[in-house]
């Protein structure tokens, strides 16, 4: 199973430790919002590559 992490923000420890934990054992990618420019485009086609997107805030 290929999930994506997406962060709005700078993850803190908390949020790495379970994106750690909801990844284990599975394909795991992850796209930052929080830089100047966002590529939505490469947003889009890894959302639509992933069996699971998280969005964390």
């Amino acid at each position: 199973m290929k999930i994506l992490n997406v962060y709005r923000t700078a993850p803190t420890a908390d949020v790495k430790k379970l994106v750690e934990i909801v990844s284990e054992g599975r394909e795991a990618s992850s796209f930052d919002l929080n830089v100047d420019a966002p590529d939505y485009d490469k947003l889009v086609d890894m959302v639509l590559a992933a069996d699971k997107t998280i969005c964390w805030w």
